[in-house]
């Protein structure tokens, strides 16, 4: 399992790059990991990957909580809180050239830490904006999301 897909499997995720590693802490909860910052062993897992490895932040599950540090010091923290999901229902092409009606899953995200908007679909397609409104412009002039 990679890095980026264990995001998803724990409330929180705390990446440490050092000595040219990612060490890794997981817990269950946010709660759990401000005790461990207060002493007490509560970790649901720790890792270590190479420092090359690629991340998508703007992928991380609604609510779960991502945070970054250089050397023990916090760089950024990453927590995306749904506010608008739909269904788009379209019609497409399929390989034999034949019409077929297709759904699209889409939800409009806001990070907690930096206000930044995320759009992303079910496929894991992924894009940032600063504002609702840049969503619905990009989102409405080019449906490159959909294949």
């Amino acid at each position: 399992m990679s890095l980026q897909e264990l995001f998803d499997e724990f409330g929180c995720t705390v990446l440490n790059y050092t000595n040219n590693k990612i060490v890794v802490d997981y817990f269950y909860s946010e709660e759990s990991y401000k005790n461990f910052l207060h002493g007490m062993n509560c970790r649901a897992g720790m890792g270590l990957h190479d420092a090359d490895e690629k991340m998508v932040f703007n992928r991380v599950d609604d609510n779960k909580l991502v945070i970054v540090q250089n050397d023990g010091v916090e760089t950024a923290r990453y927590r995306y809180l749904p506010i608008f999901k739909a269904t788009m229902e379209y019609k497409d092409k399929n390989s034999d050239d034949k019409k077929v009606n297709k759904t699209l899953t889409f939800r409009i995200r806001k990070n907690e830490f930096d206000g930044s908007i995320n759009f992303i679909d079910t496929d894991k397609n992924s894009m940032d904006f600063n504002n609702v409104q840049a969503v619905k412009h990009t989102y409405m002039k080019s449906m490159a999301l959909i294949n």
